[in-house]
């Protein structure tokens, strides 16, 4: 694909920019399924309409009140805590060490009720009915059904992991869900590891599953987080003036602007410093397919890519299997260069990613949206460009036949 670039007078290509980025936060979040957030209740993107009728006798046992609230998370994400069907409170900070599996949902949601099989036969493999390390919870969103529409599903379904209502809304809107179902998997360390929006069938629930559970049992064989049940002792070390305090220094990184040039194919050049990897320059890596990726920290479905593209990169990217260059490009503007350092550390973010200072590789690009991502051949040409969120599997497909050209 022939990539035509339009040249403008820089200053007036700087300007637009502005105008493009404010432009792409609307539109990409409004498309494919990171529409822009409208709390309280985020709206469901499914049908309104459920397979069968909800059962009309209410389930035995269930609790006075139901609350649900946002709190501190342990890792990258928020943390989170409120009253279940039938199992007390569910509250993440008890849960350290312990990777979780949150699945949105509602009864009504035809996707949701079909998936609920599936979460229950994996929560019996992996759960607390098998001895297993990884946490399961259901959080239902309310408003086309009511808490008893909830629980009498989860009964009729004979599902037995926790089953939470989110009773204002507080969970989805802290884990920006904007359609149902999506599932938010979690590490041990409570970092988001992977986000997988729509139905998931069986076998990649387990695939995933197991990716969190065997990372948590390596933990505790490295003694990075203690087994359950054994105590936990964080030694202090006195720094050279003999007190226990550790003295942080944060020295201020500047970033040199980027710059472009001609490219080996039809896809602009450009080379930048990026923010863990020293400097980048396309022209480098010729012979090798590239996959750049355009986002900015305050951008939500940017946010809910980057699990994807990090496994990619552990699968193909990274030194001595670097089958694919992976690079990230972060708009400067809407967030600072250190707001992009700070964001890719909470995300557990390691491919490159340069701080576009200066907007060049945007404007070579001609970027109007984030998050866009661009997939060159190994003659650098443009082979495909997907704008707006890209699922995990949309990702493997482009991936596999970027690999075969």
């Amino acid at each position: 694909m022939k990539l035509r670039l339009r040249r403008l007078p820089s200053a007036r290509l700087i300007a637009s920019f502005g105008a493009l980025v404010a432009v792409a936060l609307v539109v990409a979040c409004g498309s494919d399924t990171e529409p822009t957030p409208q709390p309280p209740t985020p709206a469901p993107t499914v049908a309104s309409e459920p397979d069968s009728p909800a059962a009309e006798t209410e389930p035995m046992g269930l609790p006075d009140s139901f609350e649900s609230a946002i709190i501190d998370g342990l890792g990258d994400v928020d943390g989170f805590q409120g009253t279940t069907f039938a199992h007390g409170t569910f509250d993440t900070s008890q849960l350290a060490g312990k990777p979780i599996v949150v699945n949105f949902w509602f009864p009504s949601c035809p996707p949701c009720r079909a998936e609920l099989e599936h979460f229950e036969n994996v929560y019996q493999q992996f759960g607390a009915p098998s001895g297993g390390n990884v946490e399961f919870v259901g959080v239902q969103q309310l408003g086309l059904d009511s808490i008893e529409d909830g629980a009498n599903l989860f009964e009729e379904l004979g599902v037995t992991f926790p089953g939470l209502p989110d009773n204002n809304s507080s969970i989805q809107i802290g884990y920006n869900i904007f359609s149902y179902p999506t599932t938010v998997f979690l590490d041990h360390n409570h970092n988001e590891h992977r986000v997988w929006q729509g139905a998931i069938d069986e076998e990649n629930l387990v695939e995933i599953v197991r990716e969190i559970s065997e990372s948590a049992t390596s933990a505790i064989d490295d003694g990075q987080i203690p087994a359950e049940g054994d105590a936990v002792a964080v030694p202090l070390v006195a720094n050279d003036s003999g007190s226990a305090e550790a003295e942080l220094a944060e020295p201020e990184i500047v970033y040199a602007g980027t710059q472009t040039f001609t490219g080996l194919g039809d896809a602009p050049g450009f080379k930048g410093d990026t923010f863990h990897h020293g400097s980048f320059d396309l022209s480098e890596h010729e012979g090798k397919p590239v996959v750049i990726n355009f986002w900015f920290p305050s951008c939500p479905p940017c946010r809910a890519e980057i699990p994807n593209f990090e496994h990619a990169y552990q699968t193909m990217g990274t030194p001595g299997t670097d089958e694919v260059v992976f690079i990230g490009v972060q708009a400067v503007g809407f967030d600072t260069a250190a707001e992009g350092l700070e964001f890719l550390g909470k995300m557990g973010a390691n491919y490159p990613a340069i701080p576009d200072v200066g907007s060049a590789i945007h404007i070579a690009y001609q970027i109007t949206a984030a998050p866009t991502t661009f997939f060159l051949d190994r003659d650098h040409n443009v082979l495909s460009v997907h704008q707006g969120y890209i699922k995990h599997n949309q990702l493997q497909d482009i991936l596999d036949e970027l690999t075969k050209v």
